[in-house]
C-alpha cells in the first residue's frame, strides 16, 4: 500500500497576510532608515563646516586677519580696480585651500589671474583676455568640503555660457552649500575697510575682513559661515553658491536692516520676509528663497560655524532681529538663547 502523505501550503490568504504584514514592517521602518541617513549627512555637515572653522582660525593665526570673502569684484563699479590690478573675483575659499589640506590646488591657482570675467561694468580686468581661462584646472573642481551631502544642487556643473562679462559669467562653475556671512554687505559693496562705522558689518567682506579683536560681540556670538542650498531652490537658478568662482551672489552671505547706527526691531521688521533663514522669496509659489540667503535641506534650519570654531543648528523660526545680531560682528545686542 503506497504511503500518500498529505502536503500542507500557504492557503492565497495567508500569502496575502504575510506579504500585508511585510508591507507594513517596511513602511514602519522606512523612515526611521531615511532619519538615520538625513543623521549621517548633518553630521558630515557639520564636519565640513568645522573644517572651515579651524581653517579660518589657522588663516587668523597666519596673518593677524581673516579672509576677504571676494578680491576685486567685478560688481563693484569704481575706478578703485585700476588701482589694485584690476577686477579678480577671487574668492575666499581659494584663501583657505591651504588650510584644508588642499595646498597643491591652491599652488595651481594664479591670484594674478580672475577666478571668472564675471564684469558687467567693464571695468579693467586682471589679465584682460584671460578671463579665468587660467585658472579653470583649479575653479572647475569639486571640492567635498563645499558640499552638504543633503543638498541635492550641490555640485551640479554650471552650463551657462562662458567667456562672458555679464553679471552670472562663469565657467564650468560647481554649486556649492556655503556662504560667508557678509551682514548687510553684497558682492556690490564697497571695500570692507569703507564701512568701519557700520553697525551691520559682518566677519568678512570685499577685499577685506575681520581681526579677531573686531568682533567685540564674542566670537561665540557671531556667524561666520552658513549653508545656503542654491539652483532649483532659489527663485533664479543663476543665484549662488558658487564656491571657487567669485561671480555674482556667488559668496555672500546677506542679513540687511534699514539702519548703519541702530540694530533694533524698527529697523529689521522689513527684510524679515525675505532674508530670514529658509524664508521662501515674498511672493513665489514655489517658496524658493532669494539670491544670498542662508537656509539649507535639513528640516526645520540651517548649520552655521561661528567665529569660535563651534556648529550649531539654527532653526528656521529664529527671530531676524537675533539672526542679523549674529551675523553683526559689533552691533553691540544682546544675545539670548539662539
Amino acid at each position: 500500500m503506497k504511503d500518500v502523505r498529505k502536503v500542507r501550503g500557504f492557503t492565497l490568504i495567508e500569502l496575502l497576510v504575510v506579504i500585508a504584514i511585510i508591507a507594513i514592517l517596511i513602511a514602519l521602518l522606512l523612515p526611521a532608515v531615511q532619519q538615520a541617513r538625513e543623521a549621517a549627512r548633518r553630521t558630515e555637515c557639520k564636519n565640513n563646516l568645522k573644517q572651515w572653522g579651524l581653517a579660518l582660525a589657522n588663516y587668523h593665526d597666519t596673518f593677524n586677519v581673516l579672509t576677504p570673502a571676494l578680491i576685486n569684484s567685478g560688481r563693484y563699479n569704481s575706478t578703485i580696480h585700476a588701482a589694485t590690478g584690476g577686477v579678480k573675483n577671487q574668492t575666499g575659499w581659494i584663501g583657505l585651500l591651504p588650510y584644508i589640506e588642499q595646498a597643491n590646488m591652491y599652488a595651481l591657482y594664479n591670484s594674478n589671474l580672475p577666478s571668472t570675467g564675471s564684469n558687467p561694468y567693464s571695468l579693467p580686468i586682471v589679465g584682460g583676455a584671460d578671463m579665468g581661462t587660467t585658472n579653470l584646472p583649479v575653479t572647475t573642481k569639486r571640492l567635498k568640503a563645499l558640499e552638504c551631502p543633503s543638498d541635492p544642487s550641490a555640485g551640479e556643473d554650471s552650463t551657462y555660457l562662458p567667456q562672458t562679462s555679464d553679471f552670472y559669467s562663469r565657467n564650468q562653475a560647481k554649486r556649492a552649500s556655503y556662504l560667508f556671512a557678509t551682514g548687510s554687505m553684497t558682492d556690490y559693496s564697497l571695500h570692507y575697510g569703507g564701512y568701519s562705522s557700520d553697525l551691520r558689518r559682518g566677519m568678512f567682506g570685499n577685499n577685506g575682513a575681520a581681526k579677531i579683536a573686531d568682533i567685540t560681540d564674542g566670537t561665540s556670538n557671531s556667524i561666520a559661515i552658513g549653508e545656503a542650498s542654491g539652483g532649483r531652490y532659489k527663485t533664479s537658478t543663476h543665484y549662488g553658491p558658487w564656491g571657487l568662482q567669485g561671480t555674482h551672489t556667488g559668496v555672500h552671505g546677506y542679513t540687511p536692516s534699514g539702519s548703519s547706527t541702530v540694530v533694533d526691531a524698527a529697523n529689521t521688521a522689513a527684510y524679515a520676509a525675505n532674508w530670514g533663514v529658509n524664508t521662501a522669496y515674498l511672493g513665489d509659489s514655489l517658496k524658493r528663497t532669494y539670491a544670498w540667503v542662508f537656509g539649507s535641506r535639513h528640516t526645520g534650519g540651517a548649520q552655521f560655524v561661528l567665529g569660535d570654531g563651534s556648529v550649531r543648528f539654527i532653526s528656521e523660526n529664529i527671530d531676524y532681529l537675533t539672526l542679523c545680531r549674529l551675523t553683526y560682528i559689533a552691533d553691540g545686542g544682546v544675545l539670548g538663547e539662539f
